[in-house]
């Protein structure tokens, strides 16, 4: 394919930004909100999320996993909404009934959350089955990490999705070391391995580099629209170090995009983490170095999406919680 364009790249770290900034945000409110559960956050796998999205079209059909709000926000979901949802709000997404495992947002092509791991794997396997019988060009998504290939639902779809070759795209975003899953459960300690055994078209990318995957998903879509079968597409990332943290907290730091020109200031406990790994702060610089932003329109567009934020989280602070007579609705008897 060419080379992305300066408009598309600029698109993408937009896309980037607004990601990272909802996911602060969301650890804020964690902080100053407690609440039962825990936030799964997309921090870290910006550069894969923002551009597949890019590319994705309106018709096709995503289903994320528990690490969901990435996607979410990259498809174009309303922030103040997709926060209330989280906060269990009435003018949230879903009513405040899905919470942050369950968010969905159909009218931007986001259909499902599967709290279970390997149920986004089915649920899109399904979505191209259906699809292809419509006769439409649009794709089932599955977003998933690694640790799905664990799951016996994730085999079977790999193989009916090959027999009968479906429009699916298996996007999975291993954040495990060097591309492999060292304490799995899988055999096949090379992921990709599982589906090129199916007879699946399989692509591996840095998912640091949105450019990268910018071109490996535009390649994907291509095949998978030519109507020659699915494809499995592994972002090999670098898992954030708060990943699994229990109690809300910043162990990088609220992001701080100068670090891209000032990399003498990196420092801390995870020092590596932030200039190795973090993809926001890659791309910065990539994009400075090519000369597509400068250091004061990177900050204007932070500065935007900031204030986009905080307008956002007003809204969902203002929202009320459902009223309790309404349990009842929207539940399947």
């Amino acid at each position: 394919m060419a080379a992305p364009t300066s408009e598309q790249r600029i698109a993408i770290f937009e896309r980037m930004i607004r990601m990272r900034r909802f996911e602060e945000e969301v650890l804020r409110i964690a902080q100053d909100h407690p609440y039962a559960g825990r936030q799964h956050l997309y921090i870290g796998h910006e550069a894969t999320g923002a551009a597949v999205a890019q590319v994705l079209a309106p018709e096709d059909l995503l289903h994320s996993t528990h690490r969901n709000h990435g996607y979410l926000i990259a498809r174009g979901a309303n922030l103040g909404k997709a926060m209330a949802e989280i906060m269990g709000r009435k003018d949230g997404l879903n009513g405040g009934r899905g919470g942050p495992w369950h968010l969905v947002d159909r009218k931007a092509g986001f259909q499902s959350t599967s709290a279970m791991v390997g149920g986004s794997v089915g649920l899109a396997i399904g979505a191209g089955f259906g699809l292809k019988g419509q006769g439409s060009k649009g794709i089932g998504v599955a977003h998933f990490g690694d640790g799905t290939l664990d799951e016996g639902i994730c085999y079977e779809s790999f193989n009916l999705a090959s027999l009968l070759e479906l429009p699916v795209l298996f996007m999975c975003e291993n954040n495990a070391k060097e591309g492999q899953r060292p304490s799995s459960m899988l055999a096949a300690k090379i992921l990709r391995d599982v589906p090129d055994a199916l007879q699946i078209r399989c692509i591996t990318v840095d998912g640091r580099d949105a450019d990268a995957v910018l071109e490996a998903t535009t390649d994907a879509l291509a095949f998978i629209r030519s109507g020659k079968g699915p494809v499995f597409l592994q972002a090999n990332l670098e898992r954030w170090p708060g990943s699994h943290q229990i109690k809300p907290e910043f162990p990088t730091g609220v992001t701080d995009l100068s670090l891209a020109w000032e990399e003498d200031r990196i420092e801390g406990k995870h020092a590596d983490w932030t200039r190795d790994h973090d993809g926001i702060r890659l791309y910065t610089k990539k994009l400075l170095a090519d000369g597509v932003l400068s250091r004061e329109e990177i900050l204007a567009i932070d500065e935007k999406v900031l204030a986009a934020m905080k307008e956002a989280r007003a809204f969902a602070e203002n929202s009320p919680f459902p009223d309790a007579s309404s349990a009842t609705e929207c539940v399947f008897v």
